[in-house]
C-alpha cells in the first residue's frame, strides 16, 4: 500500500505542496489582475493602458453623447470606462443647445459630471402678472416652491405664487398692520428666508418727514396673523439681525457701535452676549462662528478667527478695512474656510482648519486654495458647496473642492447696475444680468448662455426643478392720449421644449 511507502509518501507531499504553491501563484495573479483592472488597467493593441471612469449626466435626459465629435453608443445619464487621455464631450439633444467641454480622464481615477444643463435654442416666456409698480423684493423660498413678490399698493400686501402650479393666481398674503409702524413711505428688504419654507425675515423701513427707521418683521408666509414684530419682541433694534442657523425662532444680533453678537429666541427674548470685538462675521451651524476682530491684531490689520462653541482658533491676519471676505460651509465631511480683505487682491481657502489648529494653535496655516480676483468684493460657495468663488467686478476665481482645481477668468460684459455681483445659480453654475439679459455659465466659464430680459434689480429665480425662469422685466405703453407708461411684469421663461414640458 503506497500510503505505507515512505518513499512513494515523499513524492505525494510533494506533489500536494506544487499544487497547493501553482493556486497560490494563480490566485495571486488573478488577485492582481483584479486589482489592475479596479484600478483601470488593461490591454489595447499589446499594450498596457490605464482607463478611468467617467459618470455622465444631464437635464433634461436623456441626451445624446459627443466624444472627440463620435456619438457614442450610450446616453445620459452613463457610466463610460475610457483610456486615460485628453478628450472633447458633447452633450445633445433635439431643441436644446449643445454642452461642452473638454475633459481631461485620469487612469484609475473616478470623475462625476452630475450637473451639465442644456438650455433650450428657442426660449418661450409669457407675463404672469403685471405690476404698476417697481417690486419692493422678488424672492423664493429655499425649496424655490414659493415665489414672493411685494408691489402691492397696500404696503403690507404680497403676492405667493406656487411655482408647482404655474397656471395658478397667486394668493395674497397680508401681514397685519398691528404689528407695523402704519406712518411714512414704506420700503421693505429681505433678509432670509427660514429652512422651514414658511418664515421669512424681512427689514420693513419708513421715511416720514426725512427721518427714517427700520424694524424686523418675522413674516408667516402660511398664517400671516402669526407674524411678529421682533424688534418689538426682543427690545432692541440691532444693526444687523439674521436667523440663527435658519431657524426661524432662533437669531442673531449685531450692534455695530459696540462691534457686539448676541443671540436671543422667541421663547427667551432678551439677548445674551455671544461673541465680542466683531467687524464683521459669518456662521455655521448652531455654534461655529468665523470672524474679523480688531482685538489682538497689529496694528492696521484685523484677525480673522474661527469660534467652535467656546475655542476661538486664529485664522489669519488681513489688512483692515470696512469689508472682509468671509465665508464657511461644510464639503464631503471636511470644514472649508474662506479669509481675505478686498484690499489684498486675495482671498484664502482653508480645509479643515480646527482640525489643524487644536493640535498646536500656534502653528501658520496653509490654505488649499488661493482666489486671485483684483479688488474682490464678494465671496460665496455654490448651492452644492463643492465651489466657492471670489469675484471682482468682471474677474471671477473659482475653487472645486472635489478635484483641488482653481479657475480664473473674466467674464465679457458688465453686470448691469444696480447688482453688485454675480449669484450661484445652482451647485455649479453662476448667474447675473448683462445688457439686461440673463447670463448663465459653469463653474469654469464653459456654456455660457444668454437666456431671458430681466431686470437687474431683482434677482432671476427658477422653480424648484429649474424647469421654468421667473424675472421682473419693465414694460413701456402709451396710453389712449399718447403717455408713456412703465408696468413691471413678472415673466415665467420656460427652460423646457413643449415636448418637455
Amino acid at each position: 500500500m503506497e500510503f505505507l511507502d515512505p518513499k512513494k509518501q515523499k513524492q505525494h507531499t510533494i506533489r500536494l505542496f506544487i499544487g497547493y504553491g501553482l493556486m497560490g501563484i494563480a490566485l495571486i495573479l488573478t488577485t492582481v489582475i483584479f486589482l489592475e483592472m479596479a484600478y483601470g488597467f488593461g490591454l489595447k493593441d499589446g499594450e498596457v493602458i490605464q482607463s478611468g471612469l467617467i459618470f455622465m449626466s444631464s437635464s433634461p435626459n436623456p441626451a445624446d453623447i459627443y466624444v472627440n465629435g463620435q456619438k457614442r453608443a450610450e446616453q445620459t445619464n452613463a457610466r463610460l470606462l475610457m483610456p486615460a487621455g485628453q478628450y472633447m464631450f458633447e452633450l445633445k439633444r433635439d431643441g436644446y443647445q449643445t454642452w461642452k467641454r473638454a475633459i481631461n480622464i485620469e487612469g484609475g481615477a473616478v470623475a462625476r459630471f452630475d450637473y451639465p444643463m442644456l438650455f433650450p435654442a428657442k426660449l418661450t416666456t409669457t407675463a404672469v402678472k403685471k405690476y404698476d409698480t417697481q417690486p419692493a423684493f422678488v424672492s423664493d423660498s429655499p425649496d424655490r416652491r414659493w415665489l414672493v413678490v411685494q408691489a402691492d399698493p397696500a404696503y403690507n400686501v404680497f403676492d405667493v405664487f406656487d411655482t408647482t402650479k404655474p397656471d395658478k393666481a397667486p394668493v395674497a398674503l397680508t401681514v397685519p398692520t398691528s404689528i407695523l409702524k402704519p406712518t411714512g413711505t414704506h420700503s421693505w428688504k429681505l433678509v432670509e428666508w427660514s429652512n422651514d419654507n414658511i418664515h421669512m425675515l424681512l427689514q420693513h423701513m419708513t421715511d416720514e418727514n426725512g427721518k427714517t427707521s427700520s424694524e424686523y418683521i418675522l413674516v408667516d408666509r402660511e398664517n400671516p396673523a402669526q407674524s411678529v414684530n421682533l424688534t418689538s419682541t426682543l427690545g432692541v433694534n440691532p444693526t444687523q439681525l439674521e436667523l440663527h442657523n435658519k431657524k426661524y425662532d432662533h437669531y442673531l444680533l449685531y450692534t455695530a457701535a459696540d462691534h457686539r453678537l448676541m443671540t436671543a429666541t422667541l421663547t427667551d427674548p432678551k439677548p445674551a452676549a455671544y461673541v465680542d470685538h466683531v467687524l464683521s462675521y459669518k456662521t455655521y451651524g448652531d455654534n461655529i462662528v468665523l470672524y474679523a476682530t480688531d482685538q489682538g491684531a497689529a496694528v492696521g490689520k484685523a484677525l480673522i478667527k474661527l469660534q467652535d462653541g467656546g475655542t476661538a482658533y486664529p485664522i489669519r491676519q488681513v489688512a483692515a478695512g470696512s469689508n472682509y471676505l468671509l465665508e464657511l460651509t461644510s464639503y464631503s465631511s471636511s470644514m472649508y474656510v474662506v479669509a481675505g480683505a478686498p484690499s489684498e487682491n486675495r482671498t484664502y481657502v482653508y480645509k479643515d482648519p480646527e482640525a489643524v489648529l487644536s493640535s498646536d494653535p500656534t502653528q501658520t496655516l496653509v490654505p488649499v486654495q488661493v482666489l486671485k480676483a483684483a479688488n474682490p468684493s464678494y465671496v460665496a460657495f455654490s448651492d452644492s458647496a463643492r465651489f466657492v468663488m471670489a469675484e471682482g467686478g468682471q474677474q471671477f476665481s473659482v475653487y472645486d473642492a472635489e478635484t483641488d482645481k482653481g479657475y480664473n477668468y473674466t467674464v465679457d460684459s458688465p453686470l448691469d447696475a444696480p447688482q453688485t455681483h454675480a449669484t450661484w445659480m445652482d451647485g455649479a453654475r453662476l448667474m447675473f444680468v448683462s445688457q439686461a439679459k440673463v447670463t448663465v455659465l459653469d463653474f469654469d466659464k464653459t456654456n455660457q448662455a444668454t437666456l431671458s430680459v430681466a431686470d437687474p434689480a431683482d434677482e432671476p429665480l427658477f422653480d424648484r426643478d429649474y424647469k421654468l425662469l421667473y424675472t421682473i422685466v419693465p414694460q413701456t405703453t402709451k396710453t389712449a392720449d399718447g403717455k408713456d407708461v412703465t408696468q413691471f411684469a413678472l415673466m415665467s421663461t420656460y427652460l423646457r421644449t413643449p415636448a418637455d414640458r
